[in-house]
């Protein structure tokens, strides 16, 4: 028993409704006569409240048109008592819900459907948006899940989805006994275990793509939301099936009347060769991002040649001497050290960015040459890692913010930015959460969130809270005085936007953090860099490559994600730094993985490449090329059969080839091959050939 809501030109949505009239669904889905997805699996809407109630029935009660096309599919929303609440006691245990009686509740839920339009990428697309809406004069809610499944022909067979992400693989080429999935797996090779999931529901524009893509024969299908807020997804295609599952939970603070952010569907007709469907997902990250940058007035970052900080340690006579180089100091002296031993062989490298060591006050720096027996038998002595902040502003630990602006000037000298670790959460025993310890994030037990490192290593600030002022005023102070020039952001999706605080109605950080990194750049740090997918700058996080031996705990990433996946598939990496120690690869096949990653502005950051590594000319001249390459590099165009990257810029190509490539040139325009340092002119008559593994700009 079904209804069905059509909307102009030519889109088709199908309500599943069984004989008792009861709404289970959104069943059959077509634009432009093209199924969109498998009408055997219904989207289905799941409600619960927090204190232990579930709606498993909706009854359909009609729909109500208006007058600019939309509809809204009116349904009564009928609850039980589980007894099982959300909330947990100290161990984890789910709390009971004790009630007088177990009578059903009755509430108010509708379907909100409208048409929905798009120009993008030189094609038209349609389609329709959708969104739900709950009300409820005595009950509460803070989290809605929509769990669909969306495959262009009604099978993910012979699809292929492009989503970039930071535990997945970004092309992912549809068949029924593969695997795909978004979860963040604390080993590849657990997938299928309750327990190998590190997190499941991922923060969309963080750890999953802030929307979702698939082409197929018959065109592309784009699903996005015009207006974002705190969502988080899993995408899967379990083996076996030929579904992609798309699980969306909204997240909201706790309220009796609450409409979650409308999801467009939208699909344009026609085959597609890989390089334009590649073209219409750069077109589509663009839209998307952008609008999200505009919401919260940030400027886009762009990836820069980049290195990590090699270096070691030890204690002696109550201090910490760090070596760096060939050269042993106090902690104080390292960044004096730095600035004159190291900065300078990273800029004669190539290297435009670069972040030290965490110098700002943690748990290291206050207590890590402490020790529990010298402190006294009883009593608490608990130092995490530098991850575990106290304050974002550079310890006298590591010679304070005078030491810091002598090596911030030095690196301004040779022509670097320097930047500094930030991160959405604290250490427990950061003074401000004496002071205020309402800014802490609680979680669902009652216990101060710290996500998989437990509350007593670290603790998420609600950054709806004070902190906010507190932080962004040390920030200001240390651009100020230090000559701060850019934040990389560690663990933001894991450690920043899943988290709720269910002591202030489980409000979450996304929007609270999307209105720092505008205020952030108000005071000039203008660029930005994040250990996940971030629509609000440059992704930067370690990949494992695994070449299928090594699918165990690895030292930089617990095993959830590959290398592999990225090479042959650089032009995803788009606005990535990839941290990387690569495995069983020639310098020829990794100095070409650098090449093609350059060539779609992103970036391989060698974590055996540190300032005291042995120099390697090639990757060097390449840091030197892509600099030289980057005011040119504005619109993004693949080249067909994968034969290179053109930019546009004005009335300037830029062609990074990947193979040698004939080409065509009208008369009045010049041809030159860059090399890092200069540019060489090249003789033509109209048609030439470039050879493979050049930059060319063609101007006129």
């Amino acid at each position: 028993m079904s209804q069905f809501i059509s909307f102009a030109p030519d889109t088709q949505v199908e309500l599943v409704l069984d004989d008792a009239g009861n709404f289970l669904g959104i069943g059959m889905v077509s634009i432009a006569g093209v199924q969109l997805r498998s009408a055997a699996r219904p989207i289905l809407l799941r409600l619960d409240t927090p204190d232990g109630i579930l709606y498993p029935r909706l009854e359909f009660l009609g729909i109500e048109s208006d007058a600019n096309g939309s509809a809204r599919v009116k349904l009564r929303a009928h609850g039980i008592h589980w007894e099982r609440g959300e909330y947990g006691d100290d161990y984890d245990q789910t709390l009971i819900w004790v009630t007088p009686n177990a009578e059903p509740v009755v509430d108010e839920v509708t379907l909100l459907l409208a048409p929905a339009q798009l120009a993008l990428g030189g094609r038209d697309w349609q389609g329709f948006s959708y969104a739900v809406s709950f009300r409820s004069d005595e009950r509460r809610i803070h989290r809605l899940l929509l769990h669909a499944t969306w495959e262009i022909g009604g099978s993910i067979a012979g699809n292929t989805v492009l989503s970039q992400g930071q535990c997945n693989m970004p092309v992912y080429h549809g068949a029924a006994e593969t695997l795909f999935t978004t979860a963040c797996l604390r080993t590849l090779d657990a997938y299928g275990s309750p327990q190998a999931n590190s997190f499941q529901l991922g923060p969309r524009a963080g750890l999953v793509q802030g929307f979702d893509f698939q082409y197929a024969e018959k065109g592309a299908l784009l699903q996005y939301w015009q207006d974002y807020g705190s969502i988080s997804s899993l995408l899967e295609s379990p083996p076996g099936s030929e579904l992609l599952h798309v699980i969306d939970e909204y997240r909201f603070p706790l309220s009796g009347e609450v409409t979650t952010k409308a999801k467009n569907v939208l699909f344009t007709p026609g085959a597609l060769a890989e390089h334009e469907a590649r073209n219409l997902w750069w077109d589509a990250y663009h839209h998307v991002y952008g609008t999200i940058k505009e919401t919260y007035h940030i400027t886009p970052t762009v990836v820069m040649p980049e290195s990590g900080l090699g270096y070691s340690t030890r204690p002696h006579n109550g201090r910490l001497l760090v070596t760096l180089g060939e050269v042993e100091v106090d902690s104080t002296e390292a960044p004096y050290a730095i600035a004159e031993q190291l900065l300078p062989r990273l800029a004669e490298r190539g290297i435009k960015r670069f972040f030290p060591e965490v110098m700002s006050e943690s748990d290291v720096t206050a207590d890590g040459l402490r020790c529990k027996l010298a402190a006294g038998m009883h009593g608490d002595l608990h130092c995490a890692s530098v991850c575990a902040t106290r304050r974002f502003f550079p310890s006298d630990f590591w010679g304070g913010i005078t030491a810091w602006k002598y090596m911030a000037d030095k690196a301004h000298e040779l022509g670097l930015e320097v930047g500094a670790w930030f991160a959405p959460h604290f250490s427990p025993r950061a003074p401000i959460f004496v002071e205020h310890p309402e800014y802490r994030m609680i979680s669902v037990t009652g216990l101060p969130a710290g996500g998989g490192y437990g509350f007593q290593t670290l603790t998420v600030a609600d950054w709806n809270t004070g902190i906010y002022d507190w932080a962004l005023a040390d920030l200001t102070r240390w651009k100020k005085e230090g000559g701060l020039d850019y934040l990389f952001t560690d663990s933001l999706s894991n450690m920043g936007m899943i988290q709720m605080n269910y002591s202030a109605e489980m409000r979450t950080n996304f929007s609270a953090l999307g209105r720092l990194y505008g205020d952030l750049q108000r005071i000039g740090l203008m660029s930005f860099s994040f250990e996940c997918i971030s629509a609000f700058g440059v992704g930067r996080f370690g990949v494992a490559d695994l070449r299928g031996d090594l699918m165990e705990q690895y030292h930089a990433v617990a095993g959830q994600n590959d290398f592999g996946w990225w090479v042959g598939e650089e032009d995803m990496g788009f606005s990535l730094c990839l941290c990387c120690s690569p495995r069983k690869r020639t310098p020829e096949a990794v100095e070409q993985i650098q090449f093609r990653l350059m060539a779609n502005r992103a970036f391989m950051l060698f974590e055996s490449y540190a300032p005291g590594a042995e120099s390697n000319a090639t990757l060097e001249r390449l840091n030197r090329l892509y600099t030289q390459a980057l005011p040119d590099m504005q619109h993004r165009s693949l080249l067909p059969n994968r034969a290179g990257v053109c930019w546009t810029q004005g009335d300037t190509r830029l062609i990074w080839a990947f193979q040698d490539m004939p080409i065509t040139l009208d008369a009045g325009t010049t041809l030159t091959r860059l090399d890092g340092q200069t540019e060489q002119e090249i003789p033509q008559n109209g048609q030439t050939v470039l050879p493979a593994w050049g930059v060319y700009r063609v101007h006129g």
